[in-house]
C-alpha cells in the first residue's frame, strides 16, 4: 500500500527542461470545441485502493485503463507482445492493429534522450527499462492516438513487453503519469493548469480530473493558495513531485511539532495513505488514540501502526489542520485518515516518514486524505490552490 518513493523513473535522469523539447511535438490536447480547450476525465476508485481513468489507445480504438498517478514520470501501458506481465481487465494493446501506432525509431531526439545505459536499440526500435511506483517495467517507445475522457492527442508512451509487477493492479493495463516530466500526460499536452477532485472512497461516485481550461475551482472566498517548491541534494531526486511547505499542523487545537525549517510535502495520488515525518506521526498517532477513546488494537491490521476495534471507538478524533507557506489552511476530517478497513477494524491511515528510508523532511499526503478537496495546479504561475468542495458533483 505504501509507495516507495525512491523508486524513481530512470527516463528522468535528464533534466526536464532539457527534453521537454523534444516530447511536446509528439502531444496537442485536442479537445472538444464546447470545452474550449479544456477536457474532463473521469475517474473511480478500485478495489486496490488507487484511482482509474478508463480509455482508448489507437485507430480503431482499443479499450485500456490506467491508474492515474499524480506524480507518475510517464504513460504505459502493457502490450500483446508481453513476454513477462501481470492480469489485466481489458485486452493487451495491439499495436499493429493500430494505423495510428508509430515505433520510435532508434536517434530520433526522442529515443536519444533516454540514458544510454537504459536505452536499448534493435532493429531500430527505440526500447527502454524503467522504474515506476507499480514496479519495473520494460518496452518499446511508440506513439498513437489517446482518447481519455473529452481529451484526445498523440501521445508517446512506453509499450510495456516485460514488468516484475506481481499479480495484477485489479483491473488497470498501465499509468498515465501527471508528473513534472516530458513523458506525463500533462506535458506532453501542453496543457497550462490541471485540477482534480477526488470523491469518497465509498461514495460510488466518479472523480474527476480536469485539463486546460476546464481546471476551475468555484471559488466563493474559499479557495486557498501556496508556491509550488523545489528541493534537492541529500540524494533524493524528486523532481517528478509536485511540492509544497508545511509550517504548520495541528490535530484540533493542539499544535503538533514539526522540523523547525517545516516539512517538504509530496502530493500523490498512488499512495492512498499518508505518511508524516516521524515525531508529528507520534504525535497525530498519541493525538488520536486520546480522542477515539478505544484500547488499540495489540496488533494493527498490516500495513497500519493503528488500529482499533470499531465497536469500541466512544470519541470523535479531531479535524487535522495543514498549513502550507503564505498561510493557506487546509482540514483534513476525521473521515479522511480513520479508514473504516475489514473486519471491523478502524485504522489511522497514516505513517512515519521514517518508512520510506528518506535522508529528507518529507511529508506525503496520499489520496485518501485529499478526497472532498478540490485541488488546482497551476503550471505557470508554480502555484497549487485548493478549497473544499462535494467532489460527488463535479464529475
Amino acid at each position: 500500500m505504501g509507495r516507495p518513493v525512491a523508486a524513481l523513473l530512470v527516463l528522468c535522469f535528464i533534466s526536464v527542461t532539457a527534453r521537454a523539447a523534444a516530447f511536446r511535438v509528439h502531444g496537442r490536447l485536442l479537445a472538444d470545441d464546447a470545452t474550449e480547450g479544456g477536457a474532463v476525465v473521469p475517474i473511480h476508485w478500485t478495489q486496490a485502493m488507487n484511482y482509474v481513468a478508463n480509455f482508448t489507445i489507437g485507430t480503431p480504438p482499443q479499450p485500456a485503463s490506467a491508474v492515474i498517478d499524480l506524480a507518475g514520470e510517464l504513460v504505459w501501458t502493457q502490450c500483446k507482445q508481453c513476454g513477462r506481465c501481470f492480469e489485466q481487465g481489458t485486452p493487451l494493446f495491439d499495436p499493429t492493429a493500430s494505423n495510428t501506432y508509430r515505433a520510435e525509431p532508434c536517434g530520433t531526439p526522442l529515443c536519444e534522450s533516454i540514458p544510454s545505459d537504459v536505452r536499448n536499440c534493435s532493429g531500430n526500435v527505440c526500447a527502454y527499462e524503467a522504474s515506476t511506483n507499480a514496479g519495473d517495467t520494460g518496452g518499446m517507445v511508440g506513439t498513437d492516438t489517446f482518447a481519455v475522457g473529452t481529451a484526445k492527442a498523440s501521445l508517446a508512451f512506453g509499450c510495456v513487453v516485460a514488468s516484475d509487477i506481481d499479480g495484477t493492479m485489479d483491473g488497470p493495463s498501465g499509468i498515465v503519469g501527471l508528473g513534472r516530466t516530458p513523458w506525463s500526460l500533462v506535458t506532453q499536452t501542453g496543457v497550462a493548469a490541471f485540477s482534480y477532485c477526488l470523491a469518497p472512497h465509498d461514495a460510488g461516485k466518479n472523480s474527476a480530473l480536469f485539463l486546460g481550461s476546464s481546471a476551475k475551482l468555484a471559488g466563493g472566498g474559499k479557495a486557498a493558495s501556496t508556491p509550488l517548491v523545489n528541493i534537492s541534494g541529500n540524494g533524493n531526486d524528486l523532481s517528478n513531485y509536485y511540492k509544497v511547505q508545511l509550517e504548520g499542523l495541528k490535530a484540533g487545537d493542539a499544535m503538533i511539532p514539526l522540523p523547525p525549517s517545516g516539512s517538504t510535502v509530496l502530493l500523490d495520488t498512488f499512495s492512498p495513505i499518508s505518511f508524516l515525518v516521524d515525531g508529528a506521526y507520534q504525535a497525530v498517532k498519541k493525538a488520536v488514540t486520546v480522542a477515539v477513546g478505544a484500547p488499540p488494537m495489540a496488533t494493527p491490521v498490516e500495513p497500519f501502526d493503528l488500529c482499533f476495534p470499531k465497536s469500541g471507538a466512544s470519541g470523535a478524533a479531531p479535524d487535522l489542520v495543514f498549513t502550507f507557506r503564505g498561510g493557506a489552511a487546509m482540514t483534513v476530517p476525521a473521515s479522511n485518515y480513520l479508514l473504516d478497513y475489514k473486519n471491523g477494524t478502524v485504522c489511522l491511515a497514516m505513517l512515519s516518514s521514517a518508512r520510506l528510508n528518506s535522508t529528507t523532511e518529507l511529508t506525503l499526503l496520499g489520496s485518501l486524505q485529499q478526497e472532498n478537496i478540490h485541488f488546482l495546479f497551476d503550471l505557470d504561475k508554480e502555484t497549487l490552490s485548493f478549497e473544499p468542495a462535494d467532489c460527488t458533483k463535479l464529475s
